[in-house]
Parts: C-alpha cells; sequence; structure tokens
C-alpha cells in the first residue's frame, strides 16, 4: 500500500540528516534506484516522477527531479542526446535495500505499537495499512503553506483523508510514547524528520537561497506571544522559544508590533477576569487551572509584558504608521478573513488586518521571491490566517511569492533544513507541541459537552460537586478527548457519566496510592535518557556552530586567495612583468586561474561566488567529520 511505502522512504530520508549536505543529495539514491530497476531509456523527469510516486510513495515535483538528473549527469552517469537523458554505463549500487531494512525496523515498530495503543480507544485498528495510513494523515498536518513556489504543501500523495479523530488518536499515541517509551518514540521522530527533509523537495530551488535570515524581521502575533510566555503549555513554549533560538542563530530578528503588544495584555486580563468564572474557557484559562495559577498570578504577568518579551528576546516595535499609497483594501481582507477565519472577538479582526497592512508598508514595494530576501513578514500559528493572507496577497507585487504571513511550522520547517545539525531537536519539540494542541477539546465539542452536564445538573443528575468538577477540571477535558478522540458525533450522555467516573477514579488514586519503586526505577531511567540525549544534542549543536563559523573563515581565506591570484592574473594580461621569480610566478598562477575560470565560467557557468559557496559547504562538511572523530560523536549515515 502506498502509505506504508511512503513512511518507510520518509524514514530512508532520515539517513544523512547529520552530515551537512545539501538535501537534494538525498534524493539520488532512490533516482539511481529507479534507473536501475526500471532500465529507463530515456531518462525523463515526469517518468521518474510517477515511479518515485508508485515505488517510493513520495510526490515529488518534475523541478525538483530535473535538478537531481542534472547532477547525476555531472558524475558522467548520465549523458544529454538530442534533449533527454540517457544512461551512459553502469550505474553504482545507490545502496537503498540496507536503508529500507533500517526504515522498516523503524516502520514496524512504530506501526505494532499503534495498533496495540488503538485497541483500548474507539477507533481500533486492525492491519499495518490501516495504522500507516492514519499516520500519514498526521504527517500531512507538518505541511508547508504560503510560498507560491512550492507546487504542493507534502510530499506526502494525496490519500482517502478520514476523521479529524485520526489525528487525536496519533497525537494521544505520540505523547503515550514519549512518557512510556523512548526507543519508539525515537522511531517515531525518524520519520518526523524525514517528512521535514522532504518538505524541501517541494520547492527546490531552497538549495540556492542563502543559508541565513540576515536583513529580515519576524514579526510574531498575538498568540504565538501567548504561547512563548508559556501560558498554553509548556510544549508550546519549548516549540516557540526553539524557532525564536533558532532565527537568531541564522541572523534573523524576531519582534512584535506594539498593537500586538497592546491585544496581549487585553487577552492576559480577559483571561485573568475569567479563570474562576463558572463560564471561563479557552486556552489560556485552561492552562492556568491545569497549572493552579490564580487571577493575580495572570494580572502579575499581564503588568511585565514588556520584561518577559524582552526577556523572550522578542523586541517590541511601534506599528508602521498609516501611509495611504502603501495600504491594503481592508475591506477585500476582512472578507477574504471571513472566508478562512472564525472570529470570537472582533477585536481581534482588527489586529490582524492591522499587523497584514503592517507588513506591506515595512516590504515598501518590492516583490521578494525568498523568504529570504522579503525584509519582513508575519508568523502566526493560524493556518486557516496564513491561507486568507495567502490568497488575498496573489494579486499583490509585495506578496505574490512570498506570503504576508506563515506558519511558524512552515518557518520552523524551512529554518530547520539550513541547519539541522544545529537545532537536532527542533523536529521533536515541534511535534509535541502539535499533538499536545490537537488533544484539546475543539469548540464544538466543549459546547455540546457543558451543554450537556448542564442539562443533567439541573435534572439532577448531577451533583453541584460533579458539575464542578466536569466543568473545570483539565483533567476531565482529557478523558473527554480519550473518549471521544474529538468527534463531537460519538459524545453521549453515557459519554458524561463515564469521564466523571474516570475522573473520580483519578483523583481517588491520585490521593491513595503513591508511585511504586518500580515507577520511580523508570522515571530515574528517563531522566538519564533524556539528560544523555539533551547532552549529546548540546554537544552536536555546539559542534555545529563551531563548524560552520570555522568553514565561513575558512571559505574567505580561499576566495581571498582566489580573489589576489586573479588580480594578479588581470595585471599580467595588461602586460605588467616582473623580474623577481616569486613575483614572477604569481603572476603567471594568477593568469593561468583566470583562464581556467574563464573556461569554467563559459562552459558550465562557474563563479567565484559558486567556487566560494562550495568551498565553505566541503570545509563545513569536512569540519564536522574531523570534530564528531575527536569527540566521538556518531553522525547517523557517516561515509
Amino acid at each position: 500500500m502506498v502509505s506504508t511505502t511512503t513512511l518507510t522512504s520518509l524514514a530512508m530520508l532520515k539517513v544523512n540528516v547529520d552530515q551537512g549536505k545539501d538535501y537534494l543529495d538525498y534524493l539520488v539514491p532512490f533516482v539511481l534506484q529507479i534507473l536501475i530497476d526500471q532500465a529507463m531509456d530515456p531518462v525523463t523527469d515526469t517518468g521518474v516522477r510517477d515511479h518515485l510516486r508508485t515505488q517510493f510513495g513520495l510526490e515529488i515535483p518534475e523541478r525538483a527531479i530535473q535538478i537531481v538528473l542534472k547532477r547525476i549527469a555531472r558524475r558522467r552517469l548520465l549523458k544529454r542526446d538530442t534533449g533527454v537523458y540517457r544512461v551512459a554505463g553502469k550505474l553504482p549500487n545507490p545502496g537503498i535495500t540496507a536503508r529500507k531494512s533500517e526504515a522498516e525496523r523503524h516502520i514496524h515498530a512504530v506501526l505494532f505499537g499503534l495498533i496495540e495503543f488503538s485497541k483500548a480507544t474507539v477507533l481500533p485498528l486492525a492491519t499495518d495499512d490501516e495504522a500507516a495510513a492514519v499516520v500519514c494523515e498526521f504527517l500531512a498536518e507538518f505541511d508547508i503553506l504560503c510560498l507560491r513556489a512550492y507546487l504542493r504543501g507534502t510530499t506526502i500523495p494525496t490519500i482517502g483523508r478520514g476523521h479529524r479523530s485520526h489525528i487525536v488518536l496519533v497525537s494521544e499515541y505520540v505523547m503515550h510514547l514519549q512518557r512510556t517509551d523512548p526507543e519508539r518514540f525515537e522511531s517515531f521522530q525518524v520519520m518526523v524528520q524525514g517528512h521535514m527533509l522532504a518538505n524541501a523537495l517541494l520547492c527546490p530551488d531552497l538549495h540556492s537561497a542563502p543559508k541565513t535570515y540576515r536583513g529580515v524581521t519576524f514579526y510574531l502575533d498575538t498568540p504565538l506571544l501567548v504561547q512563548r510566555l508559556g501560558l498554553e503549555g509548556e510544549p508550546k513554549r519549548a516549540a516557540t522559544e526553539s524557532l525564536i533560538d533558532l532565527l537568531k542563530k541564522l541572523g534573523g530578528k524576531v519582534a512584535a508590533f506594539s498593537h500586538s503588544r497592546e491585544e496581549l495584555e487585553r487577552v492576559l486580563r480577559g483571561a485573568a477576569d475569567h479563570v474562576d468564572a463558572h463560564d471561563g474557557r479557552g486556552a489560556i484559562v485552561m492552562e492556568a487551572r491545569r497549572v493552579g495559577a490564580t487571577r493575580s498570578d495572570l494580572l502579575v504577568t499581564a503588568g511585565q509584558i514588556d520584561v518577559r518579551l524582552t526577556e523572550s528576546g522578542i523586541e517590541l516595535e511601534e506599528t508602521p504608521r498609516y501611509i495611504d499609497a502603501l495600504q491594503i483594501d481592508e475591506k477585500v481582507f476582512e472578507k477574504a478573513l471571513d472566508d478562512e477565519v472564525s472570529y470570537f472577538n472582533p477585536r481581534a479582526r482588527i489586529d490582524d488586518v492591522n499587523s497584514v497592512r503592517s507588513i506591506y508598508v515595512l516590504r515598501k514595494r518590492t516583490a521578494p521571491t525568498t523568504i529570504e530576501k522579503c525584509k519582513a513578514v508575519l508568523v502566526t500559528s493560524n493556518a486557516a490566517f496564513s491561507r486568507a493572507a495567502y490568497e488575498y496577497g496573489k494579486r499583490h507585487e509585495e506578496t505574490r511569492e512570498v506570503s504576508s504571513v506563515i506558519t511558524d511550522f512552515s518557518l520552523a520547517n524551512m529554518a530547520w533544513l539550513k541547519a539541522p545539525m544545529g537545532a537536532p531537536s527542533l523536529p521533536t519539540i515541534e511535534v509535541m507541541a502539535f499533538s499536545y494542541a490537537a488533544l484539546q477539546p475543539p469548540k464544538e465539542l466543549l459546547d455540546k459537552y457543558l451543554t450537556e452536564i448542564d442539562k443533567l445538573a439541573k435534572n439532577g443528575k448531577l451533583s453541584e460537586r460533579d458539575h464542578q468538577l466536569l466543568r473545570s477540571s483539565t483533567v476531565a477535558h482529557e478523558e473527554l478527548m480519550h473518549l471521544t478522540l474529538g468527534d463531537e458525533a460519538g459524545f453521549t450522555e453515557e459519554t458524561v457519566t463515564e469521564t466523571l467516573h474516570r475522573v473520580s477514579e483519578e483523583i481517588k488514586k491520585e490521593e491513595s496510592q503513591r508511585l511504586t519503586a518500580e515507577e520511580e526505577a523508570h522515571r530515574a531511567t528517563q531522566r538519564q535518557l533524556a539528560e544523555e540525549r539533551e547532552k549529546t544534542e548540546r554537544v552536536q549543536k555546539m559542534l555545529y556552530w563551531k563548524c560552520r563559523r570555522r568553514a565561513k573563515r575558512c571559505a574567505w581565506i580561499m576566495s581571498g586567495a582566489v580573489g589576489a591570484l586573479l588580480l594578479l592574473g588581470t595585471a599580467a594580461g595588461i602586460g605588467i612583468r616582473s623580474d623577481n621569480a616569486v613575483v614572477g610566478w604569481l603572476l603567471t598562477s594568477g593568469s593561468g586561474l583566470l583562464i581556467v575560470l574563464s573556461s569554467g565560467n563559459l562552459a558550465f557557468g562557474t563563479t567565484v561566488k559558486k567556487l566560494h559557496e562550495a568551498a565553505s559547504n566541503r570545509c563545513l562538511t569536512r569540519c564536522i567529520k574531523r570534530e564528531a572523530e575527536a569527540t566521538g560523536l556518531e553522525l547517523s549515515g557517516s561515509d
């Protein structure tokens, strides 16, 4: 089945993530295997694309395949004849068989565990194919939005989408693995990282984009500010913090508009007013109840916003003033927002419009083709908001290629691709944040649940204590999601009864039981594993950024030497000579180098800039390997 094949292929893509290589090279073994298995003649990008779909379950754009075929041709394995490629001899074994065996081990462990886990839910899975299809649906949620250059949101082929309950099931499974089975959790992360790598193949031009975000300011919208302050749970806080840290290491600037800061304060004060209220709801309120935060705690946070944001690495900037010539049609954009986003607070729509029109002002009628050149972009956790901005922006030069709004995951994915070894834990953090959010009851289900318990209380079927417990307890909401998997249609009066029973049992358990010695030993083992993993990741990150700086210095030294020789070659070309033997040799060498580069430019488009970039990449790879050997750090897929 395509879904099982897809998961295996995603796991295989993970093999060389730690090598600092160009991610397009990850696709080369797959293409070579197709050329060997299918004996294609001639070799066409459409043919390779179709076989990638059927043989490996990956949907890759033709543009990416064209670049890969050119790279294989440069290795003299293909030759171009009358406009098409033909195999130019015996093709090397790409090693897919060995990779596939290792990948299938990860996949089997994950799918077997999911099938067993699902048996205790309302959505039991019977076969590997069913489990694989559900995991593919989950991974497809991690797509890249709002860049016109992307032809699809994900490399996973179109599959029959089931119910949202599939996403909730896998999210529960992920959280379960993280708590109880570190080894199987790591196997799941292999697929996630493979999918994030595969996302890069949707836009092959990313490989030539600058390696930094220098000159770009990323403005966080209010929900992301809430998450960074930890007001919607630790997983979301960790994900936002990791993204900010990576963006700044890559030279970007992270900021917030003054109107977003004002909106943040209003949101916090509103949550403080409802945290103890009978009808209080919302992510901030529920998280406050879960951790025992009080109204006063939220009000203190509201009074410390400026300090807290600064400590979080977020700069506050004044919202740009209105400039008539640079404004958007706010009524048209509001209509686009209404089509995509359901606003409970009309003021939130006004703030979103203000954020988008501010990005247009900051771009000042430029037409950037990449994120790296866009000057300013708004980052949101709301995919519907980003889609509305993208659709509106199609008719405007400032955002035709790069939307004014991008999702935090899309940005995290692209930033991680620039330095995967420099942020090894980011994919895991993103998955945990997504899973945590997916396990929060959706508004429709929560409304139905609250209406039902109010009715039961009014009819005398619930005591006042039980009614309050079901309404306010975060454990009750967790059990509600477990019993229904977020499916409103699966909610009945019996669901309330079972939820109350489970919450009561949980409370009794907390009051009457202590952790057993075995549980404590297990937790100690988990802590030790987590500490070792954190230590390894810390060393890996330090090694990567150290090697990156060293590679840049090495490349500039080499480029400087080449530049000096080219200047001497130019001097020799205009007739300058020297009696000094050393200077004469340098003039001759420079002249020869100038001829070689000129010929290379004519034949292959070689430039000093390309040589500089190639030298930097080569130095980075060699430095990483050398440092890894010196420190004893194991890198997956090392030669």
